[in-house]
């Protein structure tokens, strides 16, 4: 009796479990039932707080199915009411939850995916809309889908466009296209794609060609307008464009975003007819769709505006058609205000680099406002202006990464910091292996695989920064005090060169004695003649010996390009380059004409000042001191009996071995044995080959067994040596990013950690490498500074007689640029210390003879 009860007991209680489930799950399906009877935003509100109760409760994957139903509602109402950064966030958190649960049985790309990648892309977040788009082209591609496969091509080729490459998304959409089971709406949309983007590479006889297929459609008549507006019937442009607004117009389930996206669009058209007027009222217009209730010639509030690319083409436009420079400079900082809204959700360093770019663009507009007026005004207000702006673009995502590690060092028992650093080494590793993949073409199983975890990573360090960003204040730009950065100049008893490049000319700022001069340099054919000429000197070591005078000549003359003649001579100098100027080695400059051919006679800048480089003024601050703990470990792989024999780098490794340098000799150089000792060191010194990588391969580092990409080198963790010597060939050189600089190996270093980098800028000659690291070495060992050091090797190399003239060539010496602090030479003690023994013993001595001497005369006395 008593078992009979018992199992009756557990049958109710199994029952009632079963219930509770179903009606959890009942549950969360009412609730958005409810919701979508009546959506209102205070509904939604209500819908959230019911979300967060049933988060905690679901156990079953039934119940997890129908809280992904209940958020990519909630999502789409949030979209549709222009919610749009809650609409992300919770659509990010129902494809989570759908993958991580293996959920089935719900069109997760028609419901989640497609309208998450579309988010993205309208906030300017492109690496994950990719990312995102080629996760449900593979899902189609595995389920058969045809259907989904050809709206990922479709959204694929938006994402190219907007970013640029509209190549890529010609050919993609034209492969599209030859796919014979593809609906008719699908062809079309694929054809005003492809049609945009034969535009934008000027093809507009094959735009026109596609276009006529699609008569009744607003946006093949839109392209049309612009087609004909570039074939010059601006009559003809007009009215096209009327009729597709007409049309647009007509459809009642525009978002206001669609809205004002055709309104900029008239305003482009009105642009190039150059109606400012009514360029400016359709702006307007555009603005208005976006915030309803601002009033007439109203600045809009900062906070009022989120991350929303439509806002940056809005302000951007007003701030090109105003007259008044205040008011320009007003919309063009709602833009940034923008662009920094939507920064803040990139998680990843293309990303960032990408919305960098158009940063940078803007700032060098601000720029030539600012100097138009300080050519009247010579106010030393504009000029400290439009440093602020330059500044400001500089290598933000250095920057960002820095502040990242620093914020880390001061809170280092910090959850979200540690877990932040994590996640983002293990991004760069992702990435990594992704690039190696793509480049090798092996297992494409894989490449999907990593697609899906790169998309998941970034959701989760988008909620990792987010609490972080609630945490600590975030900085909204990088602007530092013109007072900081001129005590510091005088602390270090230095100067400061500091440029700006931009599309037609270039900025000066030199700063001396707590004044500032600015100066622009026009980027007119004679100049860049002079910029390339000088740069191609160093193309091989033959180039500059078959005419020393000539390549002096050239010398001379891009240093008077530079106004460097007002230069304080024999005082350091501290050189923030950018565009081309990164790969000039401003030592190799002549300061005046010279008729000699022998090279330690020229008159190099050299000679004149010592000079130290870093990437942005920001840097040159913080970095003030360096540990030197002076343990050193030395990577050379040698690479003997093969094509790639680097023989003179046992020589460098000799001197090393004589200061107590841990060395990795070659097969010991590997890729892992260097992974694993880079948090050990003081200073690590790389001996090796390096390539600058090209347009779409990454910038590489060799060791004995493999190569190390850009992006294995990013994620390097707790890496953070006083010095990186890296004595390999163009590891300063890689790919130029407008703000960012040169992608390249030394810049990786920067990133993972390093401060103070000493790399080269051209395929240097192993021979001049092992000498000037020699001369580097032993001069560093007497002492202790990294700036002294570099100084002084490459003046001892001139003037060792040993040498020949021809390998005296700045080919030879120059190409080693040395990035980071200006630290003064170590006090030797010892050599006080023995000085003041000797001193000791004269004084002894004379004392001696003296005492000696006066009983001589005492006893003569006597």
């Amino acid at each position: 009796m008593q078992f009979g009860n018992f199992n009756f007991f557990w049958f109710l209680f199994f029952f009632s479990i079963l219930g509770f489930s179903q009606n959890l799950e009942d549950q969360i399906y009412d609730a958005t039932d409810a919701f979508i009877a009546k959506p209102s935003i205070s509904g939604l509100e209500i819908l959230r707080n019911k979300e967060n109760q049933f988060v905690s409760e679901v156990n079953t994957k039934e119940e997890q199915l129908a809280l992904v139903i209940l958020s990519c509602n909630k999502a789409f109402y949030e979209k549709k009411f222009n919610q749009i950064n809650n609409a992300i966030k919770s659509y990010e958190f129902a494809w989570k939850n759908y993958s991580v649960n293996n959920l089935a049985n719900y069109d997760i790309i028609e419901y989640c995916l497609k309208p998450l990648a579309h988010l993205y892309t309208i906030t300017g977040n492109y690496t994950l809309a990719e990312n995102t788009i080629k996760s449900y082209l593979f899902l189609a591609e595995k389920e058969g889908n045809s259907f989904q496969k050809t709206a990922a091509i479709l959204n694929l080729s938006v994402v190219y466009h907007n970013t640029g490459n509209h190549k890529m998304a010609a050919s993609i959409l034209e492969k599209e296209l030859q796919n014979k089971n593809i609906s008719t709406k699908q062809r079309a949309d694929l054809e005003n794609n492809l049609a945009v983007n034969y535009i934008a590479l000027k093809k507009y006889d094959d735009a026109s060609s596609l276009l006529t297929l699609n008569k009744d459609d607003y946006q093949s008549i839109k392209n049309k307008a612009f087609i004909s507006l570039q074939k010059g019937n601006s009559v003809l442009a007009r009215s096209e464009f009327e009729k597709a607004k007409n049309l647009f117009f007509q459809n009642e389930n525009n978002t206001a975003r669609d809205i004002a996206n055709f309104y900029i669009d008239e305003a482009s058209l009105f642009l190039k007819l150059n109606n400012n007027v009514l360029a400016k009222q359709s702006y307007t217009n555009a603005l208005k769709s976006l915030l309803p209730f601002l009033k007439q010639n109203i600045l809009p509030e900062k906070s009022n505006i989120y991350g929303e690319t439509a806002f940056i083409n809005i302000f951007d436009g007003l701030a090109f058609l105003e007259k008044s420079t205040t008011r320009k400079l007003a919309f063009y900082d709602l833009s940034f205000h923008a662009s920094s809204l939507i920064n803040e959700n990139l998680v990843s360093q293309e990303s960032q680099i990408l919305q960098q770019v158009e940063d940078r663009k803007r700032t060098e507009k601000c720029i030539d406002i600012l100097w138009k007026e300080y050519e009247k005004e010579k106010s030393s207000l504009l000029l400290k202006m439009a440093f602020k702006y330059a500044e400001n673009s500089k290598n933000t995502v250095l920057k960002e990464r820095n502040n990242q590690k620093t914020l880390l060092q001061r809170f280092p028992n910090n959850k979200d910091l540690k877990l932040q650093n994590v996640l983002l080494s293990k991004q760069e590793s992702l990435i990594n292996e992704y690039v190696r993949l793509q480049i090798t073409h092996d297992n494409p199983t894989k490449i999907v695989k990593l697609n899906d975890d790169l998309t998941t990573l970034s959701i989760e360090l988008k909620e990792v920064n987010e609490r972080i960003n609630k945490t600590f204040k975030k900085n909204e730009d990088f602007s530092l005090s013109l007072d900081t950065l001129e005590v510091k100049l005088e602390k270090d008893k230095a100067q400061m060169l500091y440029y700006f490049w931009g599309k037609d000319c270039f900025y000066s700022f030199y700063f001396n004695h707590n004044k500032i001069h600015w100066e622009r340099i026009a980027l007119d054919k004679k100049n860049i003649d002079i910029l390339q000429k000088f740069i191609h000197y160093f193309d091989d070591s033959n180039a500059i010996n078959n005419d020393i005078l000539a390549f002096s000549s050239t010398a001379f003359s891009l240093f008077n390009l530079l106004n460097l003649e007002q230069l304080e001579q024999h005082k350091t100098l501290v050189i923030i380059p950018d565009g081309i100027l990164h790969f000039i080695s401003f030592d190799a400059l002549v300061t005046h004409k010279s008729e000699t051919t022998t090279f330690s006679k020229i008159p190099f800048l050299l000679f004149q000042n010592k000079m130290a480089y870093q990437t942005n003024a920001a840097f040159y601050i913080q970095n003030n001191t360096s540990k030197k703990n002076n343990k050193i470990a030395g990577f050379f792989p040698v690479f003997k009996n093969t094509n790639a024999f680097l023989e003179y780098s046992i020589d460098e490794a000799k001197v090393l071995e004589k200061n107590n340098a841990v060395l990795f000799m070659n097969k010991n150089a590997n890729r892992m044995n260097f992974k694993k000792n880079t948090t050990q060191y003081s200073i690590l010194h790389l001996s090796t080959h390096g390539t600058s990588g090209s347009f779409t391969t990454p910038a590489t580092l060799v060791f004995y067994d493999d190569v190390m990409l850009v992006n294995e080198l990013y994620g390097l963790e707790n890496c953070n040596p006083d010095l990186v010597i890296l004595s390999a060939c163009e590891t300063g050189v890689g790919k130029l990013q407008k703000g960012e600089g040169s992608i390249s190996i030394a810049r990786a270093f920067q990133y993972a950690g390093a401060k103070n980098i000493l790399f080269s800028l051209w395929k240097i000659n192993d021979y001049a490498t092992a000498e000037i690291m020699t001369n580097f070495y032993t001069n560093y060992f007497n002492n202790h500074s990294f700036f002294e050091s570099n100084y002084n090797s490459k003046k001892d190399y001139l003037q060792n007689e040993s040498i020949s003239n021809a390998k005296k060539s700045p080919y030879y010496w120059s190409a080693f640029v040395y990035y980071g602090v200006i630290d003064t030479p170590k006090t030797s003690y010892l050599y006080y210390l023995l000085l003041g023994l000797i001193t000791c013993i004269v004084l002894f001595l004379i004392y001696g003879r003296f005492t000696r001497f006066l009983k001589r005369k005492e006893i003569q006395k006597n």
